[in-house]
């Protein structure tokens, strides 16, 4: 459960930094990632829990 916590903050800190570069510079693939990730946030945090569960064993 605090992996999982940790990698939802960690991600959201992700949305964000990339929000405020494609604010800044005006940088199009930023805002694209950065909705993209939003949009797939649950399907990401699957797949990043599966893959530190594979790292582990």
């Amino acid at each position: 459960m605090k992996k999982r916590l940790y990698l939802l903050n960690g991600n959201r800190a992700v949305i964000y930094a990339l929000s405020l570069i494609g604010f800044f510079y005006e940088a199009n693939i930023a805002y694209i990632t950065a909705l993209t990730l939003w949009l797939w946030l649950p399907q990401c945090l699957q797949l990043e829990l599966l893959l530190l569960k594979v790292i582990k064993h």
